[in-house]
């Protein structure tokens, strides 16, 4: 007979899962624990509390759970979730929960959640941000699935999320369906833009204005404690006043090549797949990928770009603006997606669980949430008076910054992209007349007129 039965298992104990599994038993949690991988499963045993359960397969690991059960994959994601899940599926019924906390394809999500829907099995997508230090000190979850099976888990997930400056934790299902891993899909491609912003400051101080890294730590370190700040930028400072054991600054031996893990173009892929412009999420991703062609680059170099004459004010104003429009971008492609699949995702919940606990966690989160409780269903983020006043004193610093890094030959993608994309926003009329017309003329693609209904072809010639 099988004894230890616990509410929760955990399969998975890597770097996430490990802390994950340390900060529920912190919090009072019994586990039962697989992991396949000997060293791992070694290093979780000498952490984890003598109360823990070790299992030795699925099979063992669903005997050793209380029913309704619920189980935590914290696994790679793609193909090592599938495998996971077919091995424990036999061992499941009606009603249980499996719970995948990897950095999950929201689309991979959904096929998942329909195809255990045959057995009555649900699967929630669970979003976790923070890294490890989140993970072992209080995450922010963001959840997707069916809200009874979400409520049956969310006191054991709640007690180990970050906390708001109001208490409030930062974990909440986000909607139905995959609506939790989407919205962790856009958060990482918010990440990239606003560390694509940062990097192209960092580029305009060290280069552009012959800062020392002293000075661009105190920058950062200034901004931090202003209205921009946020732990992106108080990381940041770190980063650059960090030193080898020679006493050089570290960052001048690293070698200028950024990779990827998959979230920020996925979240691209879904703006162009929606129809929406996320165009900093996407000019952040080709920028690293512009960043992996090294050798090219070297080829390539030209001269070193000419100093430039930016005012620090304007810069931190530039910093600012970029952020909160990358912000505004990833959440009009949540509203798109959440339209298309009804997930009922609240933006407010949304900037509230961003909070704490995750890597996007600043001020301006609250300042997002208010702004977006104040709008109309339906409204446009970029309608809130809030942001438009906010917007009306930082833009004209972010147009000065991007046309004199521009001048002097910066690569400012994540500037200038936040900038167009404001802009065009918020024009009555775009020279999308003249692109229709030039359809019509090469491909008889035809056009709407403002006078007529319908779709029309016209003659071209230019008489």
């Amino acid at each position: 007979m099988t004894q230890n039965i616990a509410p929760l298992g955990i399969i998975g104990l890597g770097t996430m899962g490990r802390n994950l599994a340390l900060n529920l038993a912190d919090h009072g949690v019994p586990l039962v624990a697989w992991e396949r991988d000997g060293a791992l499963a070694d290093r979780a045993r000498s952490e984890l509390p003598d109360g823990t359960i070790w299992a030795t397969e699925a099979a063992d690991l669903a005997r050793r759970l209380a029913a309704p059960r619920a189980v935590l994959l914290m696994v790679t994601a793609g193909a090592a979730v599938d495998a996971v899940i077919d091995g424990l599926r036999p061992h499941l019924q009606a009603g249980d929960v499996i719970i995948d906390g990897g950095n999950t394809d929201a689309a991979d999500t959904a096929r998942r959640q329909k195809n255990l829907a045959a057995d009555g099995i649900h699967l929630i997508g669970l979003g976790v941000s923070g890294g490890e230090e989140g993970a072992r000190r209080g995450p922010a979850l963001m959840a997707g699935g069916d809200p009874a099976a979400w409520d049956r888990i969310a006191p054991m997930l709640r007690s180990i999320a970050a906390r708001a400056a109001d208490g409030t934790p930062c974990c909440e299902r986000m909607g139905g369906g995959a609506a939790g891993h989407f919205v962790k899909t856009v958060h990482n491609g918010i990440e990239y833009a606003v560390m694509q912003a940062l990097a192209e400051s960092y580029d305009l101080m060290r280069h552009g204005l012959g800062l020392e890294m002293a000075a661009i730590g105190e920058t950062f370190a200034t901004w931090n404690r202003g209205p921009g700040g946020g732990y992106l930028v108080e990381i940041a400072a770190d980063v650059v006043r960090t030193r080898d054991s020679d006493g050089a600054p570290l960052l001048d031996k690293v070698v200028d090549r950024a990779g990827q893990k998959g979230t920020g173009r996925w979240a691209s892929l879904a703006a162009l797949d929606l129809g929406v412009a996320a165009p900093s999420i996407a000019e952040a991703v080709f920028a690293r990928a512009v960043s992996a062609a090294r050798d090219d680059r070297q080829a390539l170099a030209a001269d070193t770009p000419d100093r430039v004459q930016i005012a620090p004010t304007d810069l931190e104003a530039a910093m600012r603006a970029a952020t909160l429009l990358s912000f505004l971008q990833g959440f009009a492609l949540i509203a798109a997606a959440d339209a298309r699949d009804g997930w009922a995702v609240d933006p407010v919940a949304v900037a509230k669980v961003w909070r704490a606990g995750c890597i996007l966690r600043a001020p301006l989160l609250d300042r997002l949430a208010d702004a977006f409780a104040s709008l109309a269903p339906g409204a446009h983020p970029l309608s809130a008076a809030s942001l438009r006043a906010e917007l009306a004193e930082i833009l004209p610093g972010l147009r000065r910054t991007a046309a004199a890094a521009i001048g002097a030959g910066y690569a400012v993608p994540a500037l200038t992209s936040a900038l167009s994309w404001h802009d065009g926003m918020v024009r009555a009329r775009v020279p999308a007349d003249f692109l229709q017309g030039l359809r019509d003329r090469f491909g008889a693609h035809t056009f709407e007129r403002t006078d007529a209904p319908g779709s029309h072809h016209a003659d071209w010639s230019g008489s």
